[in-house]
């Protein structure tokens, strides 16, 4: 999840790769999900899309601990441990690339794709839900002074997750309900996939902003 300090900082190594993985992904899904609407082998559309959501969750929980890494170096901040996001996407994105492999052999799909569907809505849920906490720390000065730094995720990324997550579990619970609408699975997939979009595009804006100067 993408963060934004308060504070003054330097930084060389950053790469805003954001856009370019769960980003990808997103797009992916969204491509894949209104072709399988358009009823080219949904099924087998939904199984592949349902891994390439799980692979976007771990990518995103790559991203987000390279960016609390690089940001604790380029301020000098003692950050508390912030593996709550991270370790929900990695478990949840293992997760549904199981589930989507498992439904792509022919294994009860039209179960194992609306469970994780509701898997990545529960992800997107607790993420946008630790995202949006406001949070602080203290950094040492290069004059040994100690000062306190505040930062916080994006809100409206945030606040989007969260409508996105508690969307795909109500349609991953209904899909299961009414197992012959393969369309509701679709349709939260397109969500979730709009979702790792935005997500990217807020990550690649905040590692510009990350590192600029303000007052």
């Amino acid at each position: 999840m993408a963060m934004f300090f308060d504070g003054r900082a330097l930084a060389t190594e950053a790469e805003p790769v954001g856009l370019l993985t769960e980003g990808a992904a997103g797009i992916a899904v969204i491509v894949l999900s209104i072709i399988a609407l358009a009823g080219m082998s949904p099924g087998a559309l939904a199984s592949i899309v349902t891994i390439i959501i799980g692979v976007g969750l771990m990518v995103q929980a790559f991203n987000s601990a390279a960016e609390q890494s690089k940001a604790m170096i380029a301020n000098t901040v003692a950050m508390p441990d912030f593996g709550g996001d991270v370790l929900v996407d990695l478990l949840c994105g293992i997760t549904g690339i199981v589930l989507g492999i498992l439904a792509l052999v022919g294994i009860s799909a039209q179960y194992l794709v609306p469970a994780a569907l509701i898997v990545f809505g529960g992800a997107l849920l607790l993420g946008g839900a630790i995202s949006m906490r406001p949070r602080s720390a203290q950094r040492t000065t290069p004059g040994g002074e100690t000062q306190v730094v505040s930062y916080q995720n994006s809100a409206a990324a945030g606040g989007m997750e969260l409508l996105v997550g508690i969307a795909a579990i109500v349609l991953g619970i209904l899909s299961l309900i009414f197992v012959a609408s393969g369309v509701l699975v679709l349709v939260g997939f397109l969500a979730v996939g709009a979702a790792l979009l935005m997500v990217s595009a807020t990550f690649s804006g905040t590692v510009m902003r990350l590192f600029t100067a303000t007052v």
